[in-house]
């Protein structure tokens, strides 16, 4: 199908040649604050820019580990921060509900005290490079037997990261087989997506709930600056947390370790008639979605979105922004694209108990805070 989308950056013209379910159903339109790239394909699904009911979501995850579930394991997940962390761990935890042996790790942009296995960068990015760490311990036996390797993202428009991505992995990863690379949506067309499988040195293949091609008419009248904040201008005085997939970490997860906490929210919240909120901040996803999971297990209208180092213009699939500094206290501005209304029933979701203190967040939103439980990403079942 052709679709043709005006925004204020230019003119998008898409052909998709498959669609698992509808592209609108899937992903919207906006323009970045960003002059390497002006437009942004918006997911609906992901849970980030736009808010999205977890049984959506996960209907998403399921969708694309489908597919995985021949691949020869043990099968390492990697998501890609910071849009595909929630992603990642997400299709993760869902293939391995059917298979014996998954791991999931995502890049990161934030200081662990171990050691770097990888750093690269992304070309049409606004932010830092991406750092991959050295697994834990406890993890690197299983990472060298990786069979099948999946890099995620939430889309694919040239390739370029995830190959050189998966040419640097693939010397680490010596038993490997297979590489598949997943993402909602695939925009790659026939000859790259061969130069690719040539140029990789296992089998390659592609998953994806949509596949098409797409060019753009740039409005030269658009001519936006980056903000001065999308670097850190400091150090944060905490390394983050190595426990929720930094380094690596066995699936499925243990929903169970945050029941208690959603449990807790629910009861606090009551009977009232507005949906509830849960935030993610930055690359904390994947565990934060568990919790607006286990709440829509207890019977409320929950919506699911994260915050983003991601400067979007208003207009298209972004309503409106707040804009407010990170909360690991590096300086960097970050966004909460289409926030909830204030004073609604919102949890905002943090990885560490020092890190909401003086963070604006909760109060624009006159959220409630949840920290995040040690155990969440643990194996629900030892192997």
């Amino acid at each position: 199908m052709d679709y043709q989308i005006d925004l204020a950056c230019g003119r998008l013209h898409i052909r998709t040649v498959r669609e698992e379910l509808p592209l609108a159903q899937l992903i919207g339109f906006a323009s970045r604050q960003n002059p390497r790239r002006g437009f942004l394909f918006v997911s609906r699904v992901l849970g980030k820019h736009v808010p999205c009911a977890p049984r959506a979501m996960r209907d998403t995850y399921e969708r694309l580990a489908r597919p995985l579930g021949d691949s020869p394991g043990p099968v390492l997940a990697l998501g890609l921060a910071e849009t595909a962390t929630g992603l990642g761990g997400g299709i993760a935890d869902s293939l391995a509900r059917g298979e014996d042996d998954v791991l999931f790790q995502h890049t990161t942009r934030h200081r662990l005290d171990v050691p770097v296995l990888l750093r690269f960068d992304e070309v049409h990015s606004h932010a830092p490079d991406h750092i991959l760490y050295t697994p834990d311990s406890t993890l690197a036996a299983r990472y060298r037997d990786t069979a099948t390797l999946a890099l995620i993202d939430d889309e694919i428009t040239t390739g370029r990261t995830l190959t050189r991505l998966a040419e640097a992995l693939a010397r680490h990863l010596p038993a490997l087989r297979e590489i598949v690379f997943v993402s909602l949506v695939n925009w790659l067309d026939t000859e790259t997506r061969r130069r690719i499988q040539v140029a990789l040195p296992v089998p390659t293949r592609f998953v994806s709930l949509i596949e098409g091609t797409f060019d753009f008419t740039p409005d030269p009248a658009f001519a936006p600056t980056l903000p001065d904040t999308v670097l850190a201008r400091r150090a944060a005085p905490w390394p983050a947390r190595d426990d929720l997939g930094r380094r690596g970490v066995a699936m499925p997860a243990d929903a169970e370790a945050i029941s208690h906490s959603a449990q807790a929210i629910a009861r606090g919240f009551g009977d009232g008639p507005q949906p509830v909120t849960v935030v993610g901040t930055g690359e904390l996803a994947y565990p934060a979605f568990l919790l607006a999971e286990n709440l829509e297990r207890l019977g409320l209208d929950v919506r699911f979105q994260g915050t983003t180092r991601s400067p979007i213009l208003a207009g298209g699939a972004i309503a409106e922004s707040l804009s407010f500094l990170d909360e690991h206290g590096e300086g960097v501005q970050n966004y909460l694209h289409n926030p909830p209304p204030a004073g609604g029933r919102t949890v905002v979701v943090y990885e560490s108990d020092h890190l909401d203190g003086d963070h604006a967040l909760p109060q624009l939103l006159g959220a409630e805070v949840c920290v995040l439980p040690r155990g969440v990403l643990t194996e629900a079942q030892p192997r």
